[in-house]
């Protein structure tokens, strides 16, 4: 069904000025009985031609009320939008938003304990670090795991060679998650060396600001080198708002995003049990031909 048709809104003035066929036939055998009807029955008695006047009215009510539904149906399925949940083709390039760090091991959780085992391996060169140094800060149990699983799998198929990492500032008493950046930034380099590319300067934007991020995500999209079927948005990590930006940026014709679907408990958390994996997320209108 073409747009054009969806314009061409059933109304009564669609009866007497018919814009398709089955208006067109309305029109005639509304017109055709009407006129026959008055012929007969004006002769004999007016009260009839009045009946008949009325019953036409009603007809042209009737068939407008029957046309009006089946447009109202047809436009719902013509506007009708689909999520169609699947794994997503292994991509070359992947952007990941980033949370503040939140390792999920208490012992490690104040600030006076966990900022300089983050320092440490921000200082060291990244063939000097080992597995324990990522161990220390609780890595592999914190809120970055859904962003090490996204690359990992890309990874896995032999295709992605560039990530994007993009964090939220620090403003005010809200803290940021560039620092994220620089932990992720290290543990992809130590993992994957020269195989992978990670960006993350300049691709810091407020939380809240989703207009910025929206624009960040397109702006992503279009210069990173590569065509739409090879490159992906993760809208997992961030905050709910984070979230919602970068999936606006995806709505356009061709453009991919994927979330990391897993187990969680009660706060949200990744649950340890069980695989996670990404699930691709095509959103397209259908319009019935």
């Amino acid at each position: 069904m073409s747009l054009q048709s969806l314009n061409n809104k059933k109304t009564p003035e669609n009866i007497f000025s018919p814009q398709s066929s089955s208006n067109y036939i309305g029109y005639v055998i509304i017109c055709v009985s009407t006129n026959l009807f008055s012929n007969i029955f004006t002769a004999w008695n007016p009260l009839i031609f009045s009946i008949t006047s009325v019953v036409a009215v009603a007809s042209v009510y009737l068939y407008w009320r029957i046309q009006e539904h089946s447009y109202t149906k047809r436009l719902a399925k013509a506007l009708k939008f689909s999520v169609k949940p699947k794994s997503p083709k292994a991509a070359k390039g992947l952007m990941l938003l980033l949370s503040p760090y939140s390792p999920r091991n208490p012992a490690i959780k104040s600030e006076k304990v966990i900022a300089p085992l983050i320092e440490t391996i921000i200082d060291t060169q990244v063939e000097n670090l080992q597995e324990a140094d990522f161990d220390a800060i609780d890595l592999f149990n914190s809120n970055l795991v859904p962003q090490i699983k996204a690359v990992e799998y890309h990874m896995n198929a032999d295709k992605l060679r560039d990530v994007w990492l993009i964090t939220s500032k620090n403003h005010g008493n809200v803290k940021g998650s560039e620092t994220s950046a620089d932990i992720l930034n290290k543990y992809l380099r130590f993992k994957y060396g020269k195989f992978l590319k990670v960006y993350y300067d300049n691709l810091s934007v407020k939380d809240l600001d989703y207009n910025a991020l929206s624009a960040l995500g397109e702006k992503i999209f279009q210069e990173s080198g590569y065509t739409n079927e090879f490159i992906v948005a993760d809208i997992t990590g961030g905050t709910k708002m984070m979230s919602v930006a970068l999936a606006m940026a995806c709505v356009k014709p061709g453009l991919k995003m994927q979330y990391m679907d897993s187990t969680r408990d009660w706060q949200g958390n990744p649950l340890q049990t069980g695989d996670m994996k990404p699930v691709g997320i095509d959103v397209f209108p259908i319009i019935y031909g």
